[in-house]
């Protein structure tokens, strides 16, 4: 039995699962060669959010908590912002 290849793994993905046009491909592959050669289906997992799948699943895009760096200024003292880090 032949063992499939990284990009046939990220071609069958992108046409099972996204039902992506060919052009849609290519795009997605070159963008992913850019970042490392990571596969398709990590950085569509990490980085893509389809909230209309699920309505529910819109805090997993926009929580206002997720790094708000007015509470990172207050647990930094004012001394170590001057170079104490």
């Amino acid at each position: 039995m032949k063992a499939t290849t990284q990009i046939e793994r990220d071609i069958a993905f992108c046409i099972d699962e996204l039902e992506l046009t060919n052009y849609q491909i290519g795009e997605l592959l070159r963008a992913t060669e850019k970042l490392g050669n990571i596969p398709v289906e990590y950085f569509c997992d990490e980085f893509i959010f389809d909230c209309d799948r699920d309505e529910n699943e819109f805090d997993r895009l926009h929580d206002d908590n997720y790094l708000a760096i007015a509470d990172l200024n207050e647990l930094i003292d004012e001394e170590d912002w001057n170079g104490n880090l």
